[in-house]
């Protein structure tokens, strides 16, 4: 996405799940799954991502981030997942090193 001289560039870090029921309340699961299926424990896939701005001579990184100190129970609880997406993999993507941003 293009705003005056910045250019807007979504990129993914990593995958996560969270309850299905808890992110769209009151919405029947009928409805919902049809587009966001739903695993075994009731829940649906979510994507980490941050968002690269770019501009003539800059590039801005905006991460809230999740961090990755993360135990293994705590991992498999939220289904996190970072090995095909991370952010040096996402940066690579766009052609930028971590010294770039």
């Amino acid at each position: 996405m293009k705003i005056g001289s910045y250019t807007l560039t979504p990129i993914e870090t990593g995958r996560f799940a969270l309850d299905g029921g808890a992110m769209f309340g009151v919405v029947p699961k009928n409805l919902w799954s049809k587009t966001n299926p739903s695993d075994d424990q009731n829940r649906i896939d979510m994507a980490l991502r941050a968002l690269l701005v770019q501009a003539p001579g800059m590039n801005l990184l905006v991460d809230a981030g999740m961090g990755e100190k993360y135990d293994e129970k705590t991992r498999s609880i939220y289904k996190l997942d970072t090995t095909r997406w991370t952010l040096l993999r996402s940066l690579a993507e766009q052609g930028l090193k971590p010294q770039d941003i």
